[in-house]
């Protein structure tokens, strides 16, 4: 009906002319209380649903916030694995069968890298050493990466491709307590420029208890010029990131659940640094002070030019880690050495 147009009003209803104006208001005689307690009523009923429904979303999300604290972050269109079965699934690992002490459950290797790495480096490794381990090995990278191949990428949320990558290797520890602590004994961490003898880490790791909170690295205080300047006190140290860390399961749980506190009490840029300082603060272990781990756990310091020339080095034939290998040629060039040495 056009609201514009004249109709003539019902039975008991006047007309109340209005001073200066055109249009004549209708009022309703008797009728008006009903209609008026009709829309109340009306407006009542809409706003308890609307309440429960804000309700209901409300307690939703927080629950849902509570349940998944990295959530916080930020979040692109790209695929984020978060649901357990869906981690399980990436490393291809069967989480209901037994396998404790198993070739498949000893260690569990969080290898960090960069979007810019997946089909070189991070490739190489899972095509070499990756496929050995008496155990699983994950890549994982900033959030915005792309999977490359059949690699087991995990993408971090919230994390980006940086450096210093602290928040990448704080919340990569995490992500692999909540998804994998109760399925592995032992847990490294490694850089994709790291080549690691399978064999020997298997042979390290089990002449080891388990039970007990390890830290296992090169030792490190820092170089020359920065020392005095890691905030390390003389009996503190930390392990040296490049090549590797391993934690056992009893180390990497009492330190998770505090890694956001540890990011945000950071005091250098270096990641090892930092988290040897979480992992010293709440697992209360230091690196291991070994000498022994210089050759066990190898540091070339000819950076590029480590491992070009040649393999027939005492180093290659003794370490379980050598590093670095920045040229991922090279890195099938010493697996190819290291399988004919081995056999």
């Amino acid at each position: 009906m056009n609201p514009y147009q004249y109709q003539a009003p019902p039975t008991g209803i006047e007309l109340v002319p209005r001073p200066l104006k055109m249009k004549l208001t209708v009022r309703a005689v008797g009728a008006n209380s009903s209609s008026h307690g009709r829309q109340r009523t009306v407006g009542q009923l809409l706003g308890v649903i609307f309440g429960i429904c804000l309700g209901y979303i409300l307690t939703s999300t927080i629950r849902h916030f509570m349940l998944n604290p990295h959530i916080c972050f930020s979040k692109h269109n790209i695929p984020v694995y978060d649901n357990i079965n869906e981690a399980f699934r990436i490393i291809k690992h069967d989480r209901g069968k037994d396998t404790h002490n198993s070739a498949k459950s000893l260690v569990f290797v969080g290898v960090m890298t960069a979007s810019m790495y997946l089909n070189t480096r991070a490739k190489a490794v899972y095509e070499t050493w990756g496929r050995e381990l008496p155990g699983k090995i994950a890549f994982f990278t900033s959030e915005a990466s792309v999977s490359a191949g059949d690699l087991p990428v995990i993408r971090l949320k919230g994390v980006d491709d940086s450096y210093p990558p602290q928040k990448k290797s704080f919340m990569m520890l995490k992500y692999i307590a909540e998804h994998f602590s109760e399925h592995f004994e032992y847990f490294m961490r490694a850089d994709d420029d790291v080549y690691v003898r399978s064999d020997k880490l298997e042979s390290f790791l089990r002449s080891i208890n388990s039970s007990k909170p390890h830290f296992i690295g090169q030792a490190g205080k820092g170089n020359q010029d920065e020392f005095g300047h890691l905030s390390l006190k003389d009996d503190e140290n930390f392990c040296m990131g490049g090549p590797g860390v391993i934690l056992s399961r009893s180390t990497l749980l009492k330190v998770a659940p505090h890694v956001r506190d540890c990011l945000k009490n950071l005091r250098s840029t270096h990641e090892d640094v930092e988290v040897g300082r979480c992992v010293r603060k709440y697992a209360e272990v230091p690196c291991t002070w070994s000498y022994e781990m210089q050759s066990i756990l190898y540091h070339n310091s000819s950076g590029t030019e480590a491992f070009t020339g040649s393999l027939k080095q005492r180093e290659v034939h003794r370490a379980i880690t050598l590093h670095p290998i920045k040229n991922h040629t090279h890195l099938f060039r010493l697996h190819s050495y290291i399988q004919v040495v081995w056999f």
